[in-house]
């Protein structure tokens, strides 16, 4: 006889794993011990050789793939760690699993397009809209097929209505700038998109998320420079692809009021982007005793309760902390699950504050190192000040050599962002020459700028130039030098070579932020950096800050929160700030 323990290690809280440890405590006929004890479930039975090998294999079927799974592991074990106590569990959202999901989701299958199957497993048809049959699915498919798109509402348990539009073109979507898609066939995505392994693994994980990829060189469809893509998420969309997939189509456009989680890759882990707190509220994480009982921010709330930080919803709620205090929210979120705190800096590139690296010494008193620069809100007013500045010179050679480039720099729209990472890069990209209409956004300008980064197969890029400057005393970038040092480069370099010159715009920043952590280490001392911010989705920049950066110092990131959500709202529990 042999005491096994099964392991799962996770970043954050899985629900569907507490659910299946809660099943084998119930129903397995071994002695079962489950528990979650330092981010680990566990399940530990006694048996004999064959009656264990069983219990693996069938704990490996039902242990679906998480995101948020770091590490697997199965060992003999002297003691147990677990207990017969049921874990307390969020409730999952799972519409199928690995029981149900063949049955109904596989043509072969007798049971296709069974909507309600009922599953002893995920119970996905307790999470059923309204009673869909078969053939309204085959007759929204066939929409599909014929016209080239459908638009259908689906209702929740809760009431909700969901509203889906499928299209085989792409959809001018109103919430979402970046093109989203569905995937019909997964075995064909590596034909249309440039998907590394890691992100393969994520598409099919029980999360089903969404995760930013690069369409193949010259697709005939696919003319964006970035995607967000996704698997089916729903019994409805999963029998739907699956009659789609069944007639040749690998993929369509969709526009929805029910996104699921984007997410990125940063340092070895995926993190949540953000999240829209009205379809899906964060888990409970444990937490130290902070200096405030609540705090809202963006609608989301954050509350202490029990040594736990919770969250629900208040859309109608005014913001607790002014927008210039987010970057240190964001600090203070993301020292929550490391501990650090003191001698710790964040860097913070995101859209409801401006970029922004704050420190914090051993006594935990903040400063702000640098503050990102604010630039002009208009491409006519940004020449302007450069034509009267030390680049004139630059600038008038600029547009006398490259026309089309500056054209498209005289009609850009910082409006929303012009004191974010988004829209320096949106003018960068702009300079490169990677705007093709007026009404690029930004989010396509950065696209654009990411995807020819993507593009350099080396690593190294052009050194463009970050210097620092003084502006109403706070230290920020020298913008229009920078903005210079790409025309200059513009002007000598090839066009084969824009890859490289995109790389380096962001290689070259990773490299000056980490010149000045060092500054500030040699000055307060740091000893952790924290990366908060929606800017971090671009995974260039993340990787280039993880290589300079991590060689100094630990880069922090707290996956059990959002980037840019309810790191926010956790963070400012803790803000030293006094409040009406």
């Amino acid at each position: 006889m042999k005491l096994i323990q099964f392991s799962f290690k996770c970043s954050r809280q899985v629900p569907f794993y507490a659910q299946l440890c809660n099943d084998y405590l119930a129903n397995e006929p071994y002695e079962i011990t489950i528990g979650f004890v330092k981010n680990r479930y566990l399940i530990e039975a006694v048996g004999e050789q064959a009656q264990l090998e069983a219990l693996a294999e069938k704990i490996a079927h039902d242990f679906l793939l998480s995101i948020w799974l770091v590490e697997s592991k199965v060992e003999e074990i002297i003691h147990r760690e677990g207990s017969v106590v049921p874990l307390v569990n969020t409730q999952h959202h799972l519409p199928f699993c690995q029981h149900c999901e063949p049955l109904l989701g596989d043509n072969q299958s007798p049971r296709f397009g069974e909507l309600a199957l009922p599953c002893v497993c995920c119970h996905g048809e307790q999470r059923l809209h309204q009673a869909i049959s078969i053939n309204q699915v085959k007759v929204w498919a066939n929409d599909i097929l014929t016209n080239g798109n459908v638009l259908f509402t689906l209702t929740t348990e809760q009431g909700k209505h969901q509203v889906f539009q499928l299209s085989t073109t792409p959809v001018l979507t109103s919430s979402q700038e970046r093109p989203q898609i569905l995937i019909c066939n997964p075995n064909n995505v590596p034909s249309h998109f440039f998907t590394p392994s890691e992100h393969v693994l994520a598409l099919s994980s029980l999360e089903k998320p969404r995760v930013t990829v690069q369409p193949r060189t010259q697709h005939r469809q696919l003319q964006a420079p970035l995607y967000d893509l996704c698997f089916s998420y729903n019994r409805v969309l999963t029998v739907l692809t699956e009659i789609l997939r069944q007639q040749g189509v690998d993929f369509v456009f969709i526009d929805t009021n029910n996104w699921q989680p984007l997410i990125t890759w940063i340092e070895k882990g995926w993190s949540q982007v953000d999240s829209d707190p009205e379809l899906d509220l964060p888990v409970s994480i444990k937490a130290l005793e902070p200096l405030h009982d609540q705090a809202c921010i963006n609608g989301l709330n954050a509350y202490w309760h029990k040594r736990r930080i919770h969250f629900d919803y208040k859309p109608n709620h005014p913001n607790d902390v002014p927008s210039h205090a987010l970057p240190i929210c964001a600090l203070h979120g993301g020292n929550i699950e490391s501990g650090n705190g003191r001698n710790t800096a964040v860097i913070y590139f995101g859209r409801y504050a401006a970029g922004e690296i704050v420190c914090q010494d051993k006594f935990t008193r903040t400063d702000s190192f640098l503050v990102l620069p604010s630039l002009p809100q208009t491409g006519h007013e940004i020449i302007r000040l450069m034509a009267t500045g030390e680049q004139a010179a630059i600038l008038a050679k600029f547009k006398e050599s490259l026309p089309y480039s500056y054209q498209a720099l005289s009609q850009i729209n910082l409006a929303d962002s012009h004191n974010q990472l988004s829209g320096l890069f949106a003018v960068a990209a702009t300079i490169l020459g990677l705007s093709t209409s007026s009404t690029n956004s930004i989010q396509y300008l950065n696209d654009a700028l990411i995807a020819k980064a993507l593009q350099n197969r080396g690593q190294k890029g052009h050194r463009v130039d970050y210097s620092l400057d003084m502006v109403d005393g706070k230290r920020t970038i020298e913008w229009a030098k920078t903005l210079g040092s790409l025309m200059s480069f513009c002007l000598v370099v090839d066009e084969s070579e824009l890859d490289k010159l995109a790389f380096g715009i962001m290689d070259s920043l990773a490299d000056y932020i980490a010149n000045w952590l060092e500054r500030i280490d040699e000055t307060t001392g740091l000893n952790a950096v924290v990366l908060a911010g929606s800017d971090f989705v671009n995974e260039v920049l993340t990787e280039r800050l993880s290589l300079r950066v991590g060689k100094n110092f630990t880069i922090t990131v707290n996956r059990q929160l959002e980037l840019d959500g309810s790191n926010l709202s956790a963070g400012a529990l803790y803000l030293k700030m006094r409040r009406r």
